[in-house]
């Protein structure tokens, strides 16, 4: 038993840095002229084709499911444009704007969003230690965005507004699939979100054309991204909730920002000041501390 959910740690740390790592890779193909759109649209077909093989293997003809019940396929549609292209799109665009450890950060605050959120759904007001941690993970914020110089930005602003944009993104992307997953498949769900998210966006570029020039370090980066990035990350995202329990596995999630900086520090020369790092250590502590403290998670 010890050793299952030293496995699932295991699995969920792996899956948090591969996340965090695909950051500044796909940092790499946006200065070589590669488009948000292009990368998105590409990686989300390809992740699609492998997950929904995946799931005709173990979910069989349950695949078809969430199509064949009018609520599930509204839900269905809703998350995959409000919840997977979202925050697929707006993370991305925010590393491409700003870099991929202050985008990483920035998204981490999603739970505070969601928090909020649970706040305004249900007209309750968030308990005391929900107001004292979403001010601390504020406050990390600010170092971030100022470099400790508080009356001034760091960043653009547009880069401000793309990084706070990917943290209600990513936190539409918890809630929003909430009822789904009660009833199908998670393997199902994210397929689907992910094959028909990437189509929807080949509409509006076609990933088969314009094609970029890129050398074999760099279609290596792309790789990474995919596979790494994407299929493999989400694969071992789902077996450690089999070993581990969804706060275990969301509390791993602190790697994520963790191997999108030290990816960028190591590989790719950022360099780090004193109050960046003490901003984004405080904000992984802040949502450290909101799952330890099991906040209400929203209703379906």
């Amino acid at each position: 038993m010890r050793k299952k959910r030293l496995l699932g740690i295991f699995m969920g740390m792996a899956a948090a840095l591969l996340w965090g790592i695909s950051g500044p890779a796909s940092e790499i193909l946006f200065a070589h002229n590669m488009s948000v759109g292009w990368l998105i649209s590409s990686k989300m077909v390809i992740a699609g084709v492998v997950s929904m093989v995946l799931a005709l293997v173990i979910d069989g003809k349950k695949v078809l499911a969430p199509w064949q019940n009018k609520k599930a396929a509204t839900q269905m549609v809703v998350f995959i444009l409000f919840g997977m292209i979202a925050m697929q799109y707006i993370y991305y665009k925010a590393v491409a704007v700003a870099n991929a450890p202050t985008a990483t950060i920035l998204q981490f605050l999603s739970p505070v969003v969601v928090v909020i959120y649970v706040a305004l759904k249900t007209r309750e007001l968030p308990r005391r230690v929900d107001v004292l941690i979403i001010a601390l993970a504020m406050f990390g914020t600010l170092l971030v965005v100022t470099k400790g110089h508080l009356t001034q930005l760091a960043i653009s602003p547009q880069a401000l507004m793309w990084g706070l944009l990917s943290a209600l993104a990513a936190a539409a992307y918890a809630i929003l699939p909430a009822a789904l997953l009660e009833t199908y498949s998670p393997l199902t769900v994210t397929a689907w979100a992910q094959l028909l998210g990437g189509l929807l966006l080949s509409i509006k570029t076609p990933w088969w054309t314009r094609i970029p020039h890129l050398s074999t370090f760099e279609w290596g980066a792309y790789a990474f991204v995919v596979i790494a990035g994407t299929i493999v990350a989400y694969l071992l995202y789902l077996m450690a909730l089999q070993y581990v329990s969804v706060t275990a596995v969301s509390l791993l999630d602190a790697f994520e920002p963790l191997g999108a900086t030290l990816t960028s520090v190591l590989f790719m020369g950022f360099v780090l000041t004193g109050a960046e790092l003490l901003g984004g250590v405080i904000i992984i502590v802040a949502v450290i501390l909101m799952s330890l403290m099991e906040p209400k998670a929203p209703e379906s």
